[in-house]
């Protein structure tokens, strides 16, 4: 067989394989034995072994890190349970990824998304910073980094035909202006989205926490960082005497197509959840991959046939798994890592040390500032998070629940997304407009994501100071 042949081969193995995981995680719902988080561990050990020259640094930081906390506690004995309960967080990642991928195909394919994107970058200057926090949370929850992809390549090429009509230096701000409002908005899904991996790495590691519970504070959260950026994009941008004026956009039907979507998609989840009676994360599982065959038929129905165009998309999903093997290493590893690093810390240490201090406060703060400075060095925040959430999940602490603590957790993450160079969402930003990570983040982006990881824990450290 020659090279080709095997790599066509190992390349459907491994959707194969994922498949398998996903299949196995959703039948977890409905049979709550230990085989179908095995099952899993099994299909991404197949597929992570087909896949592992995709593998970026972070993800094979974490997978290595991974391997060698589970032989470490194999050969001292490790409780059966506690493996079980890795094996099954891991899976439910690894599916969630996988599964969005399927709406991300099913999103990238409407050409309603485009004229979206197309409508927002065409605001004038005055709305414009709203319009782009707005795109790239929205755009970003339903296609990911797609999102980002529409919006910053749409504004360069704004930027680039405006060149010799209008002073360099001015066009320099309007593209940190437009870049740094798209990544705010994008980097607030660990706040609020019900289909963003913050959130629900969140609630995997708290099992006593609920979607609804954290509804409320995440959107008051958004509406705390939107406010604030929006505050020091006026206060720090120059007003040029005769600005250039903006394109008139077409029309906001294709937001409202976007809202539908967001909407029905809400729906699906919900009635799902209530039919079958699953939790909302089983209940997401199971309805992201039919709401993505019916956007696809639906979105293609004048031109392919809905039919086809469902089949498409499953055909461009299936083939599309291999590719994220970096991704899915680096999420999955991490809520194997919730588990398995609690089995090592002294645990009972800890806790004794946290009850000792006896300010729930400054604990808020310690949690924070660890995820924010670990994030700084590429430690990703779903590993950080994770392990803390599930960590402060299982001390009894008076005057610290599970809400703040998440929400907390979930700000900080915010902050730092949009900060620190080693963030793939810093990175890739600065691929699209062709600047380096460290001026997208740091300089361009610092001043906002600093103040608003201070705001930010300084509101949830006083909520709880007040509450206890």
């Amino acid at each position: 067989m020659d090279r080709s042949r095997r790599a066509v081969l190992a390349n459907v193995t491994a959707s194969v394989a994922i498949v398998l995981v996903i299949l196995s995680t959703i039948l977890s719902v409905f049979v709550p034995v230990p085989a179908p988080g095995v099952i899993s561990a099994v299909g991404l050990t197949v597929y992570f072994s087909l896949c592992w020259r995709r593998f970026s640094g972070a993800a094979w930081l974490t997978l290595s890190l991974c391997a060698l906390l589970l032989t470490a506690e194999l050969l001292v004995g490790v409780r059966p349970e506690a493996l079980i309960e890795g094996m099954n967080r891991m899976g439910f990642l690894a599916a969630f990824l996988a599964v969005m991928g399927m709406l991300r195909v099913a999103a990238s394919n409407d050409p309603e998304i485009r004229r979206a994107g197309e409508y927002l970058t065409g605001q004038p200057p005055g709305h414009r910073y709203i319009a782009m926090t707005f795109g790239g949370q929205f755009l970003g929850m339903l296609i990911n980094f797609g999102g980002l992809a529409i919006l910053l390549e749409m504004t360069r090429r704004a930027i680039d035909t405006q060149r010799g009509a209008v002073p360099e230096t001015t066009l320099e701000w309007r593209l940190r202006r437009m870049t740094t409002a798209t990544l705010r908005g994008f980097s607030l899904l660990p706040l609020w989205s019900p289909i963003g991996i913050g959130v629900n790495a969140l609630l995997l590691a708290m099992p006593g926490l609920r979607y609804v519970d954290l509804i409320g504070g995440g959107l008051a959260g958004c509406a705390l960082f939107i406010a604030w950026g929006w505050f020091l994009d006026r206060i720090s941008s120059p007003r040029p005497k005769s600005p250039l004026a903006p394109r008139t956009p077409s029309g906001a039907r294709p937001l409202l197509t976007l809202a539908v979507h967001v909407v029905l998609l809400l729906l699906t989840i919900a009635v799902i959840s209530a039919l079958t009676g699953a939790s909302f994360q089983s209940a997401l599982l199971i309805a992201i991959p039919i709401y993505s065959l019916f956007w696809s038929g639906w979105s293609l129905r004048h031109t392919v046939g809905p039919t086809r165009a469902a089949r498409q998309m499953l055909a461009t999903s299936f083939s599309s798994f291999p590719r994220a093997a970096a991704e899915i290493g680096v999420f999955a590893s991490a809520g194997l890592l919730s588990v398995l690093v609690l089995e090592v810390l002294p645990a009972d240490l800890i806790e004794h040390f946290l009850h000792q201090l006896g300010k729930p406060w400054l604990i808020i703060v310690m949690l924070n500032s660890a995820l924010f400075l670990l994030a700084v060095i590429g430690v990703n925040p779903i590993i950080s998070a994770s392990v803390m959430a599930t960590m402060t999940g299982q001390f009894d602490i008076v005057g610290l629940d599970d809400v703040p603590v998440a929400l907390a957790l979930a700000g900080a993450w915010a902050a730092v997304m949009g900060f620190a160079p080693a963030m793939t969402t810093v990175t890739f930003a600065g691929s699209l407009i062709d600047r380096p990570a460290s001026t997208v983040g740091p300089l361009w982006n610092g001043p906002f994501c600093i103040s608003a990881f201070v705001l930010w824990t300084t509101t949830i450290a006083a909520w709880v100071a007040f509450s206890a």
